[in-house]
């Protein structure tokens, strides 16, 4: 099956919009700048918000998916500037070596960035308002709390305290590939990123009612913190 390419101009041409982009968002790939919080989860399989697109298949343990938040605060000097929550599971598909996984929900804080998310890589990317995810104390500081908070649809849905442990940080150099549904057949995408990684304690409050509610009465396996992060979507 032939697989939509991920970087092919999909935007409009004629005149451009307040983003200052040819079209509504930019073309791939997106160079992306920034900080994020990711925690790790077991979630049962009859739980999960959505099953994996097409052939691909769910990495289980047990009869639990693997699975995945990142809470990231996108900074100004890359393709765009935005804050970002995603919950994704992990996935296997034909002739992917490298660890791949579906993403959805997700939110994000900039149009530019949803409608790019959803035209160039299938991404269900939605608008949600945001308490932005702050910078942490560097590994020789005093640890520090970061919290952060999202409003979806105009109700609480999600909140997060982190807070760093051991003072060590790792270095962290990452592929990764999304696989999403897309108008004519699955698109996956290539993700690369870096940074240094700090590990902690995250713990998460999930409405119950919301579209996170299915997380509402766990807390992650293992959390930590990416800084210094660089991310290229869509190479």
């Amino acid at each position: 099956m032939m697989l939509p390419s991920n970087d092919s101009p999909t935007g409009t041409p004629d005149g451009r919009t307040q983003s200052g982009y040819p079209s509504p968002y930019p073309q791939a790939p997106w160079k992306l700048h920034g900080h994020a919080l990711l925690s790790a989860w077991r979630v049962p399989l009859a739980d999960l918000p959505q099953q994996a697109p097409g052939d691909a298949r769910v990495v289980t343990l047990g009869c639990h998916a693997i699975c995945t938040t990142v809470w990231t605060a996108y900074e100004p000097g890359g393709t765009l500037a935005y804050n970002e929550l995603l919950f994704a599971t992990a996935v296997r598909h034909a002739g992917l070596l490298a660890p791949a996984c579906t993403v959805g929900p997700i939110w994000v804080d900039d149009e530019a960035a949803a409608e790019g998310g959803r035209k160039l890589w299938g991404i269900p990317k939605r608008i949600g308002d945001f308490e932005p995810l702050p910078a942490l104390g560097g590994p020789g500081e005093p640890a520090a709390l970061a919290q952060a908070s999202l409003v979806a649809e105009g109700r609480p849905a999600a909140s997060v305290q982190f807070r760093p442990g051991l003072r060590v940080a790792l270095p962290l150099r990452f592929a990764v590939w999304t696989v999403q549904d897309g108008p004519a057949g699955l698109i996956r995408t290539r993700c690369t990123l870096r940074g240094t990684l700090r590990f902690g304690t995250a713990h998460w409050r999930m409405a119950e009612a919301g579209p996170l509610g299915f997380l509402a009465r766990r807390q992650p396996v293992a959390s930590a913190w990416l800084e210094r992060m660089s991310v290229s979507f869509g190479v």
